[in-house]
């Protein structure tokens, strides 16, 4: 089977890797040539083919590529800002397609046009927050709903430094990811489902200390885009409370929120902060909570996942869960057509939800993915 994956950058490199690892034949494209080397240090010649496309004209040049490869699946790891039009090209085109998303209005306009035109499915918002975390909590969902219900779903999400490494600036803080998506979660609004009606909170508000069973104490607190749908569907199910959260070494939070809402400081200005005052985490870990209540009943899943010589935890923790969910995708078996899943029959709609990811096959690809990273 065939994978195409726009953008190589780091998560499109290990989304690459992957692919390939799943059994998938990799067609690789980006605008800028030196991502041809990231991309043939983990896929050899028979194994894919990169392109290079015209930044110019990225949609046609993108266009042109996957009529000629015909992939079974084609996954976007581009910024946010080209997603929609290439999530519109393969709807037009009837390719399936799946994105790391993260951005909720980008995320909504290509599920609205998948609903109306597509043929073929569409899956946004499959990184880790969102995406891994969401799957999960419709696996506890799904073993506590029966007899009684749902109560409360709760997601939290850390992408960190390691325990020694954070003590090295006031913030205890290292790079995982894009310092622009960060400081926009912290300054967008969040939708929270509290006592069944869904509210606007501010972002970095809701703060909590948190412990679990693999990790200390930590401060998590409301960001925006990690929910995805999750809140409005839980809501359609009778849930009364859902939130997402992101997870912070002590102290992260109070001096964000001084320097957001105090200082008043532009986005260039923080931007600056995190790279020069922080930089970027050498070693990095991700920390993944969900948990579902009902009654006197829980349900609490807990991943952390390390560096290793190959990718960054922050790396297999967005590049493995969308991946695994694209290998299901890419066989025909979220085609529309009514089929079992477990014990149960699902009608899927073209654009699909976390509910509908049949976890055990995502689980064992996870599985799969883990033992092929620490070979």
């Amino acid at each position: 089977m065939k994978a195409a994956v726009l953008g190589i950058g780091k998560m499109g490199t290990a989304i690459c890797w992957a692919m390939k690892k799943l059994g998938f034949y990799v067609v690789g494209a980006d605008s800028n040539e030196i991502a041809g080397g990231y991309f043939r240090e983990h896929i050899d010649g028979p194994s894919g083919a990169f392109y290079v496309t015209n930044q110019n004209n990225a949609g046609k040049s993108i266009e042109r590529v996957l009529s000629f490869e015909k992939p079974d699946i084609v996954i976007s790891s581009l910024p946010y800002h080209q997603t929609e039009e290439m999530a519109y090209l393969c709807v037009d085109n009837e390719f399936r397609y799946c994105d790391l998303g993260g951005r909720v209005d980008v995320s909504k306009n290509i599920n609205d046009y998948a609903k109306q035109k597509a043929v073929k499915p569409v899956f946004t918002d499959l990184g880790l927050a969102p995406g891994w975390v969401n799957i999960l909590a419709e696996e506890g969902y799904r073993k506590l709903h029966g007899e009684a219900e749902v109560t409360s779903v709760e997601m939290m999400v850390g992408g960190l430094p390691d325990y020694l490494e954070s003590n090295n600036n006031p913030l205890r803080y290292g790079i995982t990811w894009s310092i622009d998506g960060l400081i926009n979660e912290y300054r967008d609004d969040c939708l929270v489902l509290e006592d069944g009606e869904i509210k606007t909170v501010k972002g970095m508000e809701g703060l909590q200390i948190v412990e679990g069973d693999s990790f200390g104490p930590m401060e998590a607190f409301y960001t925006s885009g990690g929910a995805s749908h999750t809140i409005h569907s839980m809501r359609e199910r009778g849930v009364q409370n859902c939130f997402y959260k992101t997870l912070r070494y002590k102290g992260h939070r109070d001096i964000v929120r001084f320097l957001i809402r105090d200082c008043k400081l532009d986005d260039e200005t923080l931007n600056k902060i995190f790279l020069e005052g922080c930089g970027k985490a050498n070693k990095d870990e991700v920390i993944i909570v969900a948990s579902v209540h009902k009654d006197n009943k829980s349900w609490n899943e807990e991943k952390v996942i390390k560096v290793d010589d190959r990718f960054s935890a922050m790396q297999k923790a967005t590049a493995f869960p969308i991946s695994s969910v694209a290998a299901i995708m890419a066989q025909g078996k979220l085609e529309g057509d009514k089929e079992q899943h477990r014990d149960w029959w699902l009608q899927h709609n073209k654009s699909l939800s976390y509910a509908d990811v049949p976890f055990d096959e995502f689980n064992k690809n996870l599985i799969t993915l883990k033992q092929a990273s620490q070979a």
